[in-house]
């Protein structure tokens, strides 16, 4: 078993940035390999829903479904039911002096063959992780400057 953490600050609203990176049908916008994600039931997402992810890695394509363990404005989490290994993650949107401290976890359990690996899929997942958290934050911020959305919060 691993974990993995990478947080960025991104100069958008807390809302914004929920609004976006809270919704799993936008992660094939901003998340390396992910070529289709959807949740049932459609809309909104909420605790027990279930997400089905194709995503192609190693040149392989897999398809994990899990199911949503939280969901608010302020935090996503999910724990997978199926795929080619068994993981949890979380979505954390937190309140900060320039916008929104945004913060992706996951945490993987391989088993079998994958084990001896894991080592290398610490490494490569980490900096996949940290290109995907850039590509987020970059998306998030040239949309809020189209928007000329400031990106302090209301009041702050």
């Amino acid at each position: 078993m691993f974990a993995i953490s990478c947080s960025a600050d991104i100069k958008c609203s807390p809302e914004a940035a929920f609004a976006f990176a809270g919704d799993y049908s936008n992660d094939p916008l901003w998340r390396t390999g992910v070529l289709a994600m959807s949740h049932e039931p459609a809309n909104p997402p909420k605790v027990g829903s279930t997400t089905r992810e194709t995503m192609r890695s190693m040149g392989r394509i897999a398809i994990t479904v899990a199911e949503i363990t939280e969901y608010s404005s302020s935090r996503t989490a999910f724990r997978s039911l199926s795929g080619p290994v068994s993981c949890s993650g979380s979505r954390q949107f937190v309140a900060s002096p320039t916008g929104t401290t945004f913060t992706y976890s996951l945490t993987l359990h391989p088993t079998g063959h994958l084990r001896l690996f894991e080592p290398l899929l610490r490494w490569l997942l980490a900096r996949q992780v940290r290109k995907d958290v850039l590509r987020l934050k970059n998306h998030l911020e040239t949309q809020a400057q189209r928007c000329g959305a400031s990106p302090q919060r209301a009041g702050a």
